[in-house]
């Protein structure tokens, strides 16, 4: 086959729209498909890098597609550029006959001469590891928590959505909790990269008496799955505790965070309305790739990720990849 490999055009992307639903369809045929809308929102992310959104042609058909997305890094205290790899997909008639792989390859190369350490994914966790990703290198939740809050006094506790006059106060304490994590993903500068973008998210900036509590973006089903918490101090555990009767009508239950222990234990004190249990979830599935081999870093990440469960990053991906139905 005469296979083209090129960069997308904006004249593509209605047929990478289509042949990402065509493909996906065939994967899990529901209703709902998420994967033509992760690309078109990932195009407006602050990091998007056209070089990096890699169609394959054939006979001036779009028949692969591949989107690697740029988000700047904590790894162990300092930072860096990873990549997220998300969606791909393949013609479905044209599929086992290595177009995928040639897209992939394609993306590795252009990371590297665009400066990136790192490649991540969430995937079928057979097929990456034949293109140098290895298993279980993050974790998307570090904690549970049981929550009493019955006591927590909420009277005048408001949320309401995110503005643009509130990125300064997020980022910033964003860098200020993640700046000494083992591995983070910064969503970026503009408000696109942390608002919700799906009805089972929210994004909320959270206030008592006209007070600013804090940033929290969760997921709004029980149990409660908070994926970044903000807080001023001593206020992360009102804002759960607001969270918990207001939307899921009940003072009492069970929390993920998407957070580490220890930045966990610096917001929250484990007292009697809550217990507070480190339970790193990870998955097969949870893949990632050395991209700039020569990073000492990089190379020291890993091996202490292979080594104990305990080692991994917790991050949240980024609120553009969390369209849910």
């Amino acid at each position: 086959m005469n296979i083209i490999i090129r960069s997308e055009r904006p004249e593509d992307y209605n047929k990478i729209a289509n042949l990402n639903y065509n493909a996906f369809n065939e994967w899990h045929s529901s209703n709902y498909k998420a994967e033509p809308l992760i690309v078109s929102a990932l195009r407006h992310n602050q990091y998007y890098d056209k070089e990096l959104s890699i169609v394959a042609e054939l006979d001036g058909d779009i028949v692969g597609h591949v989107l690697f997305s740029i988000f700047p890094l904590v790894v162990m205290n300092e930072k860096r550029i990873g990549a997220f790899l998300a969606p791909i997909c393949v013609d479905t008639k044209l599929q086992k006959q290595g177009i995928g792989g040639m897209l992939i390859e394609e993306g590795h190369k252009r990371l590297q001469s665009k400066g990136v350490s790192i490649a991540l994914l969430c995937g079928h966790e057979s097929y990456y590891p034949k293109f140098g990703y290895e298993n279980k290198m993050f974790a998307l939740s570090g904690v549970n928590i049981s929550i009493d809050a019955e006591n927590t006094n909420t009277d005048g506790i408001t949320e309401r959505s995110i503005k643009n006059t509130d990125l300064e106060w997020i980022t910033k304490h964003w860098q200020s909790v993640h700046k000494d994590d083992r591995l983070a993903l910064y969503p970026g500068d503009t408000i696109s990269q942390w608002f919700n973008h799906s009805l089972i998210y929210r994004s909320s900036m959270i206030y008592k008496d006209d007070v600013l509590l804090g940033y929290i973006r969760y997921r709004n089903t029980y149990p409660l799955e908070i994926k970044e918490l903000l807080a001023t101090e001593d206020n992360a555990e009102k804002i759960i505790a607001y969270i918990m009767k207001e939307n899921l009508k009940s003072p009492k239950g069970d929390v993920i965070l998407s957070i580490s222990l220890e930045n966990t234990l610096k917001m929250l004190k484990n007292n009697e309305n809550l217990r507070i249990e480190e339970k790193v979830r990870t998955s097969n599935a949870f893949m990632m790739k050395v991209i700039d081999k020569s990073d000492k870093l990089i190379e020291q990440y890993f091996q202490e990720a292979k080594s104990d469960i305990n080692n991994l990053g917790i991050i949240s991906f980024p609120p553009m990849l969390e369209i849910d139905d």
